[in-house]
Protein backbone atom coordinates (compact mmCIF):
# COMPACT_ATOMS: atom_id res chain seq x y z
CA UNK A 1 0.00 0.00 0.00
CA UNK A 2 1.29 3.50 -0.88
CA UNK A 3 1.01 5.70 1.67
CA UNK A 4 0.99 9.58 -0.14
CA UNK A 5 2.00 12.85 2.17
CA UNK A 6 0.40 16.64 1.70
CA UNK A 7 2.27 19.42 2.83
CA UNK A 8 0.24 21.50 5.39
CA UNK A 9 -0.24 24.80 4.84
CA UNK A 10 -0.84 27.55 7.11
CA UNK A 11 -5.02 27.95 7.88
CA UNK A 12 -5.57 31.96 7.34
CA UNK A 13 -9.12 30.98 8.48
CA UNK A 14 -11.76 28.16 9.21
CA UNK A 15 -15.32 28.46 7.82
CA UNK A 16 -17.91 28.63 10.34
CA UNK A 17 -21.44 29.44 9.48
CA UNK A 18 -20.81 31.28 6.72
CA UNK A 19 -18.09 33.63 8.85
CA UNK A 20 -14.70 32.85 8.80
CA UNK A 21 -12.74 32.87 12.27
CA UNK A 22 -9.40 34.57 12.14
CA UNK A 23 -6.60 33.57 14.41
CA UNK A 24 -5.50 35.30 17.07
CA UNK A 25 -1.72 36.04 16.42
CA UNK A 26 0.83 37.80 18.77
CA UNK A 27 1.40 40.00 15.57
CA UNK A 28 -2.15 40.83 15.04
CA UNK A 29 -2.63 42.32 18.79
CA UNK A 30 -2.13 45.99 18.40
CA UNK A 31 0.69 47.16 20.72
CA UNK A 32 -0.30 49.07 23.88
CA UNK A 33 1.10 52.67 24.28
CA UNK A 34 1.46 54.78 27.77
CA UNK A 35 -1.23 55.70 29.75
CA UNK A 36 -2.64 58.86 28.66
CA UNK A 37 -1.76 61.81 31.20
CA UNK A 38 -4.58 63.23 32.48
CA UNK A 39 -4.14 65.93 34.75
CA UNK A 40 -1.08 68.27 34.21
CA UNK A 41 1.41 68.68 36.66
CA UNK A 42 2.55 72.02 38.36
CA UNK A 43 5.95 73.73 38.38
CA UNK A 44 8.35 72.14 41.08
CA UNK A 45 8.48 75.49 43.10
CA UNK A 46 10.14 74.83 45.70
CA UNK A 47 13.43 76.07 45.63
CA UNK A 48 12.01 79.70 45.17
CA UNK A 49 9.39 79.32 47.69
CA UNK A 50 12.92 78.15 50.20
CA UNK A 51 14.97 81.64 49.00
CA UNK A 52 11.69 83.49 49.37
CA UNK A 53 11.40 82.13 53.40
CA UNK A 54 15.46 82.56 53.75
CA UNK A 55 15.07 86.49 52.81
CA UNK A 56 12.33 86.87 54.87
CA UNK A 57 13.93 85.27 57.91
CA UNK A 58 16.97 87.75 57.34
CA UNK A 59 15.07 90.94 56.98
CA UNK A 60 13.29 89.88 60.63
CA UNK A 61 16.46 89.21 62.26
CA UNK A 62 17.41 91.92 60.86
CA UNK A 63 14.94 94.28 61.79
CA UNK A 64 14.93 92.66 65.27
CA UNK A 65 18.70 93.45 65.74
CA UNK A 66 17.93 97.29 64.69
CA UNK A 67 15.35 97.54 66.98
CA UNK A 68 17.09 96.12 69.81
CA UNK A 69 20.43 98.32 68.82
CA UNK A 70 17.44 101.28 69.33
CA UNK A 71 17.09 100.59 73.17
CA UNK A 72 18.10 102.99 75.60
CA UNK A 73 19.58 102.02 78.89
CA UNK A 74 20.35 103.94 82.01
CA UNK A 75 22.27 102.13 84.84
CA UNK A 76 20.99 104.15 87.87
CA UNK A 77 22.78 104.42 90.71
CA UNK A 78 23.05 106.47 94.39
CA UNK A 79 26.05 108.18 95.52
CA UNK A 80 28.85 106.24 97.79
CA UNK A 81 28.50 107.00 101.53
CA UNK A 82 30.63 110.59 102.40
CA UNK A 83 31.86 111.62 105.47
CA UNK A 84 30.06 112.86 108.38
CA UNK A 85 31.10 116.56 109.07
CA UNK A 86 29.83 120.09 109.39
CA UNK A 87 31.68 121.30 105.82
CA UNK A 88 28.89 121.17 102.99
CA UNK A 89 29.18 118.42 100.38
CA UNK A 90 32.08 116.63 102.17
CA UNK A 91 34.19 113.94 100.41
CA UNK A 92 33.71 110.08 100.55
CA UNK A 93 34.56 108.12 103.41
CA UNK A 94 36.52 105.01 103.11
CA UNK A 95 33.77 103.02 103.16
CA UNK A 96 32.37 105.17 100.44
CA UNK A 97 35.70 105.00 98.58
CA UNK A 98 35.00 101.09 98.42
CA UNK A 99 32.25 101.49 97.55
CA UNK A 100 33.09 103.59 94.15
CA UNK A 101 35.86 101.21 93.69
CA UNK A 102 33.08 98.90 93.64
CA UNK A 103 30.82 100.29 91.39
CA UNK A 104 34.31 100.59 89.23
CA UNK A 105 34.66 96.72 89.19
CA UNK A 106 31.23 95.42 88.94
CA UNK A 107 30.90 98.00 85.25
CA UNK A 108 34.41 97.74 84.27
CA UNK A 109 33.17 95.26 81.60
CA UNK A 110 31.25 97.50 79.91
CA UNK A 111 33.41 99.21 77.57
CA UNK A 112 33.96 98.91 74.25
CA UNK A 113 31.27 99.41 70.98
CA UNK A 114 28.45 98.20 73.15
CA UNK A 115 29.77 99.59 76.29
CA UNK A 116 28.78 102.78 78.41
CA UNK A 117 28.86 105.42 76.30
CA UNK A 118 28.13 108.28 78.78
CA UNK A 119 28.80 108.99 82.54
CA UNK A 120 26.34 111.31 84.32
CA UNK A 121 27.08 112.65 87.26
CA UNK A 122 25.15 115.63 89.25
CA UNK A 123 27.11 118.64 90.61
CA UNK A 124 27.95 117.07 93.81
CA UNK A 125 31.45 116.45 95.11
CA UNK A 126 29.68 113.00 96.68
CA UNK A 127 28.50 111.58 92.91
CA UNK A 128 31.54 112.75 91.00
CA UNK A 129 34.05 111.00 93.48
CA UNK A 130 31.64 107.91 92.96
CA UNK A 131 32.12 108.13 89.46
CA UNK A 132 35.74 108.77 89.26
CA UNK A 133 37.17 104.71 89.82
CA UNK A 134 34.84 103.73 86.85
CA UNK A 135 35.33 106.87 84.23
CA UNK A 136 39.26 106.45 84.60
CA UNK A 137 39.06 102.86 83.81
CA UNK A 138 36.83 103.61 80.94
CA UNK A 139 38.49 106.28 79.79
CA UNK A 140 35.36 108.28 80.00
CA UNK A 141 34.82 112.22 81.25
CA UNK A 142 31.85 112.29 83.77
CA UNK A 143 28.76 114.81 82.07
CA UNK A 144 27.46 116.70 85.50
CA UNK A 145 23.83 116.97 85.02
CA UNK A 146 21.96 120.32 84.32
CA UNK A 147 18.70 118.92 86.39
CA UNK A 148 18.34 118.21 89.69
CA UNK A 149 14.89 116.86 88.98
CA UNK A 150 14.10 113.48 87.38
CA UNK A 151 12.09 115.23 84.25
CA UNK A 152 15.15 117.23 83.72
CA UNK A 153 18.23 114.17 83.88
CA UNK A 154 15.80 112.08 81.97
CA UNK A 155 15.46 114.90 79.04
CA UNK A 156 19.04 115.27 79.36
CA UNK A 157 19.78 111.71 78.92
CA UNK A 158 17.39 110.64 76.26
CA UNK A 159 18.21 114.01 74.50
CA UNK A 160 22.01 113.61 74.18
CA UNK A 161 22.12 109.86 73.94
CA UNK A 162 18.59 108.01 72.82
CA UNK A 163 19.66 104.64 71.81
CA UNK A 164 22.81 104.12 73.98
CA UNK A 165 24.09 102.65 77.45
CA UNK A 166 24.95 105.45 80.05
CA UNK A 167 25.12 105.46 83.89
CA UNK A 168 24.02 108.08 85.81
CA UNK A 169 24.82 108.66 89.90
CA UNK A 170 22.67 110.88 91.50
CA UNK A 171 20.94 111.74 94.79
CA UNK A 172 19.03 108.81 96.67
CA UNK A 173 15.85 110.61 96.81
CA UNK A 174 15.41 111.05 92.96
CA UNK A 175 16.48 107.46 91.94
CA UNK A 176 12.34 106.47 92.55
CA UNK A 177 11.17 109.54 90.63
CA UNK A 178 13.99 108.81 87.64
CA UNK A 179 12.83 105.54 87.08
CA UNK A 180 9.29 106.12 86.94
CA UNK A 181 9.53 108.89 84.49
CA UNK A 182 12.19 106.75 82.17
CA UNK A 183 9.95 103.54 82.46
CA UNK A 184 6.39 104.26 83.71
CA UNK A 185 7.12 101.71 86.68
CA UNK A 186 6.70 103.10 90.43
CA UNK A 187 9.56 101.67 92.58
CA UNK A 188 10.42 101.98 96.18
CA UNK A 189 14.52 102.04 96.39
CA UNK A 190 15.32 100.92 100.20
CA UNK A 191 17.20 103.45 101.70
CA UNK A 192 20.59 103.00 102.35
CA UNK A 193 21.16 99.75 100.55
CA UNK A 194 23.99 99.56 97.63
CA UNK A 195 22.11 98.40 94.61
CA UNK A 196 22.52 99.96 90.33
CA UNK A 197 18.86 100.36 88.73
CA UNK A 198 18.97 99.43 85.03
CA UNK A 199 15.89 100.86 83.17
CA UNK A 200 15.64 99.65 79.66
CA UNK A 201 13.89 102.08 76.94
CA UNK A 202 12.97 100.22 73.89
CA UNK A 203 11.97 102.38 70.82
CA UNK A 204 8.17 100.45 70.35
CA UNK A 205 8.12 98.26 73.33
CA UNK A 206 7.10 98.90 77.50
CA UNK A 207 10.06 99.44 79.67
CA UNK A 208 12.09 97.28 81.92
CA UNK A 209 13.32 97.74 85.36
CA UNK A 210 15.89 95.66 86.82
CA UNK A 211 18.24 96.07 90.23
CA UNK A 212 21.33 94.98 90.52
CA UNK A 213 22.68 94.54 93.98
CA UNK A 214 26.36 95.75 94.67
Amino acid sequence: MTVRTFPLRAVTSLPYAGHSIVPVTPESVPAMGPPAITRHRRPFLTPVWLILLGALAVLGVGLFLRQSASDTIVVIVPPASQELGTIDDPPLSAVGEQQAQQLAQQFAAANGPDGLKAIYVSASRQAKQTAAPLAQLLGEQPVTLASSDANGIAGQIMGEHAGDNVLVVCPEAVIGDLIQVLSGQQVNPAHGQRAAWVVTVPRYEPASVLRIGY
